[in-house]
This record gives C-alpha cells, sequence and structure tokens, in this order.
C-alpha cells in the first residue's frame, strides 16, 4: 500500500469580510471604550486642595525669595516678577474680593445694627483773613456812608466801616484781604535710590504676611486659607429649601 492510494481531503480556507469587519470593529470599539474610562478616571483623580494650595504658596514663594535676594536695579524686575506670579495664580480671587467684600461688609453691619456713620458735613468757608494794615480811604463830608465805603473797597474787600477824622478829613477804614496761598506744590518724584528703597520695603512687608520658608507660621497660615477658599470655591453647597418665599427656620414678625 501507499500513500496516494489513500486520498486525503484537504481544507479549503474560506474568506468571510463581513465577519472581518465585525471582528475589527469589535477591537476598535473596546480600545475607543480603554481609553474613554482611563480619561475619566483622570478626571477623577484631580489634585486634592491642600496640593492645589501649597503649589500657589510654593509658586509664590519662589520669587518672593528671589526679590528678596536682589539688589539695585535688580530688585524692581524681581518684585515685578512677584507681582505677575500673584496675579497669575491668584489675580481672579483678588478682583472677587474687592467691592464684593465691602458690599458684603456693609451687609453684615445692617443686619447688625451698627448705623452707618453719616458722612462729614463740608466745613464752612473761611473768610477772608484781614490784612494787619489798614487804608483809611477819605470820604469828604459823608461820615459814616455805607454806600461810599463800599464804593472806595470793592467786593473784594472786608471792610469794617467807621467814621474817623484823620488830617481833617472823615473816611472809613478799608481792610484788605491777603493774597491767595501758593498752589501746593505736588511731592518731587523719586530718585533710582529712593525707588529702590521703597519697593525693598514692600518686598519686605509682603515676605512677612506671606513668610519665606514652608515651616514659617505666616506660610501654614496662608496654606490654609489658600486650601480653605479651594474648597469653598470646588463644593457644590444645595440651595437652602424653601416654603413660600421664606428659608426654612426663619421666623415670622
Amino acid at each position: 500500500m501507499y500513500p496516494q492510494d489513500f486520498p486525503v481531503e484537504r481544507f479549503t480556507p474560506v474568506i468571510d469580510l463581513p465577519m472581518i469587519l465585525a471582528g475589527l470593529f469589535l477591537i476598535g470599539l473596546a480600545v475607543a471604550a480603554g481609553y474613554a474610562f482611563a480619561r475619566l478616571g483622570e478626571r477623577d483623580r484631580k489634585p486634592s486642595p491642600r496640593v492645589v494650595a501649597t503649589s500657589i504658596h510654593a509658586a509664590i514663594q519662589r520669587k518672593l525669595n528671589g526679590a528678596l535676594a536682589a539688589h539695585g536695579g535688580a530688585t524692581s524686575n524681581a518684585a515685578q516678577a512677584l507681582v505677575d506670579e500673584i496675579e497669575n495664580r491668584l489675580g481672579d480671587v483678588a478682583r472677587l474680593t474687592g467691592d464684593l467684600g465691602k458690599a458684603s461688609g456693609a451687609l453684615k453691619d445692617a443686619l447688625a445694627g451698627k448705623r452707618k456713620a453719616p458722612p462729614a458735613p463740608p466745613s464752612p468757608p473761611t473768610p477772608p483773613a484781614c490784612s494787619p494794615h489798614a487804608v483809611i480811604v477819605p470820604i469828604p463830608g459823608q461820615a459814616g456812608s455805607s454806600a461810599a465805603s463800599a464804593a472806595a473797597g470793592g467786593a473784594a474787600a472786608a471792610m469794617a466801616e467807621v467814621s474817623t477824622t484823620e488830617g481833617g478829613l472823615v473816611g472809613a477804614i478799608v481792610n484788605l484781604s491777603p493774597p491767595p496761598p501758593p498752589p501746593a506744590v505736588p511731592p518731587a518724584p523719586y530718585t533710582a535710590a529712593e525707588q529702590t528703597a521703597a519697593v525693598r520695603a514692600a518686598v519686605e512687608a509682603f515676605a512677612v504676611h506671606w513668610g519665606t520658608t514652608a515651616s514659617d507660621s505666616a506660610a501654614s497660615a496662608r496654606i490654609d486659607e489658600l486650601e480653605a477658599a479651594a474648597i469653598q470655591l470646588t463644593t457644590l453647597v444645595p440651595a437652602p429649601k424653601t416654603l413660600h418665599g421664606l428659608a426654612h427656620g426663619s421666623t415670622h414678625s
């Protein structure tokens, strides 16, 4: 016997194009779903408020220490970099606390029954000071005449009308107003050295408030404040339930 006496059936592969396309589609769908779930997980794993607060404080602290280490003309450039970093990290928050802080403070005072101080009344105009020198305007034959005295002194003069006889003349003593005071002189601009000293003083004052190392008590307090702000700005607080326009728990007067 020989192998050729026993014929063997050979398998002929059959290519089914729809099945291949369906398989590729399922593979692509699985890959896209895995990528989407991975991105969703990354989004859920946001840094904690403490990490955000520490990062903000450290970034500003680096610029602060750079400004403290600068000397001479470099002080202004380093201080400007500090201001830019504060604006970049906390500019929107700082703008939020401006008018809002004033308005909420006035509201708290009103609720606490604190009367708002009335504005100070305008001060009465100061009468023009009289000159220590008096001029006697002779008015022949018109003793004590008010009209003649006013004509002699003019509208801008402060007059004290008296009757007197000086050298046989009857006249009025006219007290002349002094000249107006000279205008206020604006302060002279900083010299380069004065401006550098002023910037240095401002940087040092900010350093006392912000802290220069992570172990400073001031730094710890600022990080706590930043963390509290981050939590409050990112926490959804449910609105209180209302009944007929009034919050529960409110009392009727």
